[in-house]
């Protein structure tokens, strides 16, 4: 039985299509949704910044996300579905796999990929979708366009 589902944000088009994929099934099965999301900088990022210009960044994406995920917490509400918003700091798939173990989460929907194909070869970016499905220990609800 399905009773918390974590939905791995991003703010792209995948990650909203994931939730509401997931606030569809939480109505269904009376679950409640925790939006995640990491203000981790990609390590081409961090390689490249120095700490003050790193912290910064961060600081901001914070508060971008913490602004988006409570506009998307209160259309969730309206839904009549418990929802939490949670924000780390950390590698993104190994947050999204740690906190759902430690959650004991039933199900994290997230989107595939948001690079395309010459952005992955070019930069050696891995996805975070597939780190999930390979170590989580929950099923994974990968969305697409």
């Amino acid at each position: 039985m399905i009773k918390k589902i974590l939905v791995a944000y991003d703010s792209g088009k995948k990650s909203h299509k994931a939730l509401e994929i997931a606030t569809e099934i939480a109505k269904n099965c009376h679950a409640e949704i925790y939006i995640f999301t990491s203000v981790k900088m990609p390590e081409i990022v961090s390689s490249v910044a120095d700490q003050d210009m790193l912290k910064d960044l961060e600081g901001k994406t914070y508060e971008y996300f913490k602004s988006e995920l409570g506009e998307a917490e209160e259309k969730i509400k309206n839904e009549g579905v418990q929802v939490q918003i949670v924000i780390v700091q950390d590698s993104p798939g190994t947050a999204i796999v740690r906190f759902a173990e430690k959650e004991k989460i039933d199900l994290i929907a997230m989107g595939s990929r948001n690079r395309g194909l010459f952005e992955g070869i070019l930069l050696g970016l891995g996805s975070v979708s597939n780190y999930v499905i390979q170590n989580a220990r929950c099923p994974v609800l990968v969305t697409k366009d």
